[in-house]
């Protein structure tokens, strides 16, 4: 174990040491990653309100690929955690090495998919405005060509953290994000003169706009992709990746990896398709409408900054507690992961209410997008409590194994109440924005109900046992 890692292992640490060794990383993470983010939003922002439609316009189908990537890397993860917690790292490394399959069959297919079917056919598959057709598929044909180093990153990122090491996984996406910011500021605007301090002088652009936003993301997946892939080979590493030649296939591996990592997929894929149904209404109202839309939701990921540490916390010490065979030290981390989600979610999320109408600011000047991105915002920050439990709950349940119950609950929220109710008030009554924002509130008080359900009767603690049997 490197030196200055806490044992996450060691059953006489307190709680509060465990946990906080891996939420902190992770908070830093996710701040910069938000905060590089905004400027990234407000920068495209300034080009024009059909920059940021275009933008938003792939955001679900981005979130859609992306969940299906993260359920698989999620998939090797937690096999990870529970080998190191079962004592066989040499398990652990023949997992590991499987995912030379997994980035380069799966990356592939994903820049083909990009290339070939969402470029052309989405903008108007989405009923977007004509005047944003050309924009948005730029960039999504300039985003999708880095598809193959996400998953590389996700996997590797996602191994790291199963071994307690959420450091590494913080340096990679901290650097690859400021290298974004820097290439969005060089990319995104044409050559123009500055005048800093009383100083003028000629600063050198591409001038590409939204496609130059998506160029500078994609250079930035890669160093992403290098730093996190390359973190793996660290011989301090829990279990550090090595070859023999090539690997082998190994189809059992996968077997157990599709097992944990569809129902993870699947749940990112029916969030993403009723996102983008949403998206295509919201389209249709208008783009001001979509545009408020996009930037309510990077408002809203101030909150999730704050608490998707825990998440990863309880999934890494679930898996690996589990593992080592101690169910009861795994629910007393468990319960605390929940704990100081929801204290530090409220927290967050009184403030946001009453500072909401600058934080959308920052990204435009257009007094009717931050109008109606405020207000919808407010009806969220009263459900923020709910979908913090919920996604430290689902967090419990994949360290599990335990995935098909947040499927389950991610169905009925979206399916049953979000999609049905965003229609009737959108198309029906009229509400326009808040007629999406409602609904949203409403599916994670729902889900919120049914993941505590399960986590109260206790079933998540036997499914690493029906695994293993």
């Amino acid at each position: 174990m490197a030196r200055g890692r806490v044992d996450i292992l060691d059953r006489s640490l307190p709680a509060r040491t465990v946990i906080m060794s891996i939420v902190w990383p992770c908070l830093i993470e996710e701040f910069m990653m938000i905060l590089v983010g905004f400027v990234d939003t407000a920068m495209v922002g300034s080009v024009g309100v059909n920059a940021t439609a275009s933008v938003a316009l792939g955001s679900p189908i981005m979130m859609l690929t992306n969940g299906f990537m993260m359920g698989l890397s999620m998939g090797f993860s937690v096999l990870v955690g529970h080998s190191i917690g079962e004592g066989r790292k040499d398990e652990g490394l023949r997992i590991m090495r499987q995912t030379v399959y997994l980035v380069l069959v799966f990356g592939v297919f994903m820049n083909l998919l990009y290339a070939f079917f969402f470029t052309p056919y989405l903008p108007q598959l989405m009923r977007a405005k004509p005047e944003i057709w050309e924009s948005s598929s730029s960039y999504l044909f300039h985003i999708g060509w880095s598809r193959i180093f996400i998953i590389g990153s996700f996997t590797a990122n996602a191994i790291h953290r199963s071994q307690g090491d959420t450091h590494t996984a913080m340096v990679a996406n901290v650097s690859a994000n400021i290298c974004n910011c820097v290439l969005n500021f060089l990319f995104i605007y044409p050559t123009r003169t500055l005048t800093v301090l009383g100083m003028s002088f000629t600063m050198i652009g591409w001038g590409k706009g939204v496609t130059g936003a998506a160029i500078a993301t994609s250079i930035a997946n890669i160093v992403s992709f290098v730093i996190s892939f390359s973190k793996l080979f660290d011989k301090k590493k829990e279990i550090p990746l090595s070859f023999d030649g090539f690997p082998k296939f190994e189809p059992h591996v996968y077997a157990s990896v599709f097992r944990l990592g569809i129902p993870v997929a699947l749940e990112r894929a029916i969030i993403s398709f009723g996102q983008i149904i949403i998206t295509s209404m919201l389209a249709d109202v208008g783009t001001s409408t979509l545009a408020a839309h996009n930037l309510a939701g990077n408002a809203e990921s101030v909150c999730f900054i704050s608490v998707m540490g825990f998440g990863t916390a309880a999934t890494t010490l679930v898996a690996q507690w589990l593992g080592a065979g101690d169910h009861e030290r795994a629910e007393e981390l468990a319960t605390k992961c929940i704990k100081y989600s929801i204290t530090v979610m409220g927290c967050v999320a009184f403030i946001l209410y009453f500072i909401c109408p600058y934080v959308i600011d920052v990204f435009t000047n257009d007094r009717s997008v931050i109008d109606m991105g405020s207000e919808a915002l407010r009806i969220q920050c009263f459900a923020e409590v709910f979908s913090a439990a919920t996604m430290c709950i689902s967090g419990i349940l994949r360290g599990a194994g335990d995935v098909r119950y947040s499927t389950f609950s991610s169905i009925v929220g979206m399916w049953v109440v979000r999609i049905p109710l965003a229609i009737v008030l959108v198309r029906v009554v009229g509400l326009g924005l808040n007629g999406v924002w409602i609904p949203m509130a409403v599916d994670w008080v729902v889900r919120c109900a049914l993941m505590t359900h399960r986590y109260r009767s206790g079933k998540w603690k036997h499914a690493f046992e029906a695994r293993r049997g």
